[in-house]
């Protein structure tokens, strides 16, 4: 059995990090007080099939964010849209997930 490499731990960590930001980002826009006078907004989004190209977008002040798809076979899904601006709107968040 071979020794394990450094190669593999530096892979790890390279994938570990950009994700443990990401989350960091997503849970400061999440904290109530985000950027002054905005609170995060969640929304709905309706997911069809069919095939055909849909877009979504939500804003929230200076910053907007859009989702673009094409979903194939099965029937509608409800997923969320969350977009979100740190306190000194240094960080900006924008999440989808079904």
């Amino acid at each position: 059995m071979a020794a394990p490499s450094g190669r593999s731990c530096r892979r790890a960590w390279a994938a570990l990090v950009p994700a443990a930001l990401l989350c960091l980002v997503a849970r400061a826009a999440a904290e109530p007080g985000t950027a002054p006078g905005a609170t995060p907004s969640t929304a709905e989004v309706d997911v069809r099939p069919g095939g055909e190209v849909h877009s979504f977008s939500r804003s929230l002040g200076d910053y907007s964010c859009s989702f673009t798809y094409s979903a194939q076979g099965g029937t509608n899904e409800q997923w969320q849209m969350n977009v979100g601006v740190s306190e000194d709107s240094g960080l900006f968040s924008c999440s989808i997930w079904r």
